[in-house]
């Protein structure tokens, strides 16, 4: 599809603007063919995203969302929590409300339908990519518009742009970009039709984008060099964009009192980034390292995956040659931002759009609570496309300002784009569930707990079809071999070993979580139910003895160690351990009939008759308790509803 989408592209292109005997184009490139050329890559690059379902965070962020799934209604709350209050409690200091209104309002008109998500990131993608050719084209005049379409298309077709695009939950990504880009379009475009109009729509547009994400206030100072070029007294910059700088004043102000607000924010770990394991200097180095990476995926994405979490990225110093490579990188960037901004400040441009977006996200100036994403270079793909494209003229000795044979620049520049184009259709398919996902990113980070944990959760859930279990034991190995203090990868280890009925190997990987959380009450549970399992009843007793004290009180728990107290014929304590129980709340059938057995055999009949029909009465496909009540009735004598629960066992039992 991607081939047949640039053939067309090509075919349109051509037919319009080239006479058999012409190879140049005229400098006024009509605008409306580059859009329609622009939508229709994007459109058919991503048209395979449309029958994914939810994948990674978007079970967060949609599908497990309490307020998305309210609808319009939960549209002020939105606006007034963090980040991720509809899904869980931890406050990390997020406040992105404009992607969560957007999809409240989509789940509103289809609920839980992934179809109606991707559909609007294909759409709002489509529209951002237009709005930077346009910005590009307005901005540089002097420049043939023919030169920007192919740095778009470049842009376009980037591999590293599937997870903003195919991960619903990145809609953040695109819409912080598309209101930077219609802010723009205000302050350089519109701006002379009606100045106070289009003052008022900027700092509305910037504000917006804001909104979407954090990471947008790195477009003001992208703005500051923009208005540079044309005014270099700062103090007069800083007064024509006082309005975005009030703007983004008011932005902090509000986020600050919603983070503030909701409780402490989060403490990041080695398993949310990496770095934080590691001394200030080793942490710069390995960000350093980092950047070396990233400055490689811009020139070709080499690598993709939804995760570079712990121990993926290793922790280095100075003395590692990728610290090095890295410092570099930024070094020489920096160095051509400065030397070439008044020669050729499209470069110097371009160098920003690369580097400000890696200054907060890059963990170059401080720690995020990420070690390193694909989608962190989403901006930072602009800067990439330019100068590459920049680099393919240069090597074409093709002069960017004047007309240029289209021959000689489409035999460079159709493969590249068709090669990144297969790459990206390909990787969306990554993208359709998280199954899928998990399966693809094991073997392209083979070094990340947490894929392998992720993969061999899936694998545990069955995700591949069944018997996929024993397949889950290696991926949990291997992530406790990256990290052994990974607490939920030991929790889910044990319990495929219970599962496979190797209670002893069940019973050792527990005790190994339970060494990380000492007073969990949780583990000691599963640890009691594998000794139950295992028929060693008093290491059991132990153990949800401990359970129950600590707080977890699940009535399977107390089922548990009520029957063994049973079997010893301590029946006193079995009626004692099935009260706590039902105390607890969420009772069960099978907890109501083992409490009727100990109160049988305790003499207290008449208790023992309500909790057997209790029991039947909340399961009636198990008869078990009729036979009960038939005994318990004949116990006392009572032959007639003896015989009644007995013959009423009898029929049912056929």
């Amino acid at each position: 599809m991607c081939i047949v989408a640039f053939k067309i592209c090509q075919v349109l292109f051509l037919r319009l603007y080239m006479s058999k005997k012409a190879t140049t184009i005229d400098f006024t490139f009509p605008a409306k063919t580059a859009y329609l050329i622009i939508s229709a890559v994007s459109v058919i690059l991503y048209i395979n995203t449309l029958n994914h379902g939810f994948a990674l965070d978007d079970i967060a962020v949609i599908e497990n969302n309490k307020l998305v799934k309210e609808g319009i209604k939960s549209i002020p709350e939105l606006f007034t929590t963090f980040y991720w209050k509809g899904f869980w409690d931890s406050n990390a200091g997020l406040y992105r409300p404009l992607s969560l209104v957007m999809f409240a309002i989509e789940y509103q008109l289809s609920p839980n339908n992934p179809l109606i998500h991707h559909l609007f990131n294909i759409l709002l993608y489509t529209v951002a990519c237009c709005l930077l050719y346009k910005f590009l084209v307005k901005f540089f005049r002097t420049i043939n518009p023919l030169f920007f379409l192919f740095v778009t298309l470049l842009f376009v077709v980037n591999p590293l742009h599937t997870e903003v695009v195919a991960n619903i939950k990145s809609r953040d990504e695109i819409l912080a970009l598309l209101f930077f880009l219609l802010c723009c379009d205000q302050l350089y475009i519109k701006v002379a039709n009606n100045k106070t109009y289009a003052l008022l729509m900027s700092a509305a547009y910037f504000f917006l984008a804001l909104l979407s994400k954090e990471g947008a206030i790195i477009f003001l100072p992208i703005i500051f060099l923009l208005d540079y070029l044309k005014e270099k007294n700062i103090l007069t910059i800083l007064k024509n964009r006082s309005n975005l700088i009030i703007a983004s004043v008011i932005w902090l102000a509000l986020h600050q009192y919603v983070i503030r607000s909701s409780g402490p924010v989060i403490t990041y770990t080695p398993n949310d980034n990496s770095l934080v394991a590691g001394t200030f200097l080793e942490q710069k180095a390995t960000a350093l390292g980092m950047f070396a990476r990233y400055m490689a995926k811009l020139i070709y994405p080499y690598e993709l995956s939804y995760d570079y979490s712990f121990n993926q990225i290793p922790i280095i110093n100075f003395s590692s040659p990728l610290a090095l490579l890295g410092l570099a990188f930024l070094g020489v960037l920096i160095y051509f931002a400065f030397s070439l901004f008044k020669k050729n400040p499209l470069v110097s441009i371009s160098i920003a759009f690369i580097l400000l977006p890696l200054f907060l996200t890059g963990n170059l100036l401080f720690n995020i609570g990420a070690t390193m994403a694909d989608r962190f270079l989403f901006v930072s793909t602009i800067g990439s496309s330019i100068l590459i494209a920049l680099l393919f003229f240069k090597l074409l000795k093709t002069d960017i300002v004047k007309n240029f044979s289209i021959n000689k620049v489409a035999i460079l520049f159709i493969p590249v784009l068709l090669i990144l184009s297969v790459k990206t259709f390909s990787r969306n398919s990554d993208w359709k569930d998280n199954a899928t996902l998990f399966a693809k990113d094991v073997t392209t980070v083979p070094n990340s707990a947490r894929v392998h944990y992720n993969y061999g959760t899936s694998l545990m859930a069955n995700s591949y079809g069944t018997n996929t279990e024993q397949a889950s034991i290696p991926e949990f190995e291997r992530c406790l071999q990256i990290d052994p203090t990974y607490y939920d990868a030991l929790i889910n280890l044990g319990s495929v070993y219970v599962k496979k009925k190797e209670y002893k190997s069940a019973i050792a990987t527990y005790k190994k979580g339970l060494q990380l959380k000492n007073n969990h009450g949780m583990l000691c549970g599963n640890i009691g139910d594998a000794y139950f399992r295992s028929q060693e009843p008093d290491s059991a007793i132990v153990y949800l003895e401990r359970a129950h004290t600590l707080g977890n009180r699940i009535p399977a728990s107390y089922e548990i160690l009520g029957s063994i107290w049973f079997n010893k014929k301590e029946y006193a304590k079995a009626c004692k351990t099935f009260e706590e129980g039902l105390k607890a709340g969420n009772s069960t059938a099978g907890l109501y009939m083992n409490y009727g057995n100990a109160l049988a055999m305790s003499n207290r009949d008449q208790e023992a008759i309500k909790a057997f029909e209790t029991s039947y009465k909340m399961n009636p496909s198990n008869i078990q308790p009729l036979y009960f009540l038939a005994i318990t009735y004949d116990k006392l004598g009572d032959k007639a509803n003896s015989g009644k629960y007995y013959s009423e066992y009898q029929r049912l039992k056929k």
